[in-house]
């Protein structure tokens, strides 16, 4: 709960942005380097728990979806 607290005071942002926005940094780093996985894979090694909700946390912080994104390296 302070944690949280401390977030939003002092960032502006919840304890699920937070987290997420590191998963996506890390769901993009793995989207510029392997074009082995399948996007749904690259969710779940991030840390999301589901495809839907990968998809739409990642296009509502990067402004295109996983695969937008991942054509732009291959």
């Amino acid at each position: 709960h302070q944690l949280s607290q401390l977030l939003n005071d002092n960032l502006g942002k919840s304890f699920a942005l937070f987290i997420n926005e590191y998963r996506v940094e890390e769901a993009k780093k793995i989207l510029q380097k392997n074009n082995h996985f399948t996007l749904e894979a690259i969710g779940f090694e991030s840390g999301f728990n589901s495809k839907s909700t990968f998809y739409a946390t990642f296009k509502k912080l990067v402004g295109k979806t996983p695969a937008e994104y991942k054509k732009r390296f291959h």
